[in-house]
C-alpha cells in the first residue's frame, strides 16, 4: 500500500485575511488559487494545506464544515520558548502556553483569527 499526506484543509471566514495571516505569521508560500471554489493552496515545509471558505460548490458535505476550534495540526520548532516570544511579538494568541507533557516534549496552542487552534511543539 503507497499512502502519503496529501494535503491538510483548514477552514476560514475570509481568504484574503487568511492568506496574509498565513503568509506573514508561519511563512506558508501560496501555490494555487481557486477563485471558483474558494480557497487558496498554500506549502509550509513539503506540506500542503488547502485554505478555503466553506462554500456550496464544494459539492455535498460542505454545510456540515466548522470554522475555529481545535485542528490537531502540529507545528514544530527547535526553540519552542523564542518561537512562542516572536508569535506573541506579531499579536498571535496563545490558549495555551508552553508547558512540558507527559510524554517529554514542551508543547503550546495557539489561534488563528477565525479560532482555529494550532499545537505548537519542541522537536529537538
Amino acid at each position: 500500500m503507497n499512502i502519503k499526506v496529501g494535503l491538510i484543509q483548514i477552514f476560514v471566514s475570509d481568504i484574503k485575511k487568511a492568506e496574509k495571516w498565513y503568509s506573514k505569521i508561519l511563512g506558508m508560500k501560496l501555490t494555487r488559487r481557486y477563485h471558483k471554489f474558494k480557497c487558496i493552496f498554500m506549502e509550509l515545509g513539503g506540506v500542503e494545506f488547502d485554505i478555503g471558505t466553506p462554500a456550496p460548490g464544494w459539492g455535498e458535505g460542505w454545510d456540515k464544515v466548522k470554522i475555529g476550534g481545535r485542528t490537531n495540526i502540529f507545528f514544530e520548532t527547535t526553540d519552542i520558548k523564542e518561537t512562542v516570544k516572536n508569535l506573541k511579538q506579531m499579536s498571535v494568541r496563545f490558549v495555551e502556553e508552553p508547558s512540558k507533557r507527559s510524554w517529554g516534549d514542551y508543547k503550546a496552542v495557539f489561534i488563528d483569527p477565525d479560532g482555529n487552534e494550532f499545537n505548537l511543539i519542541e522537536v529537538k
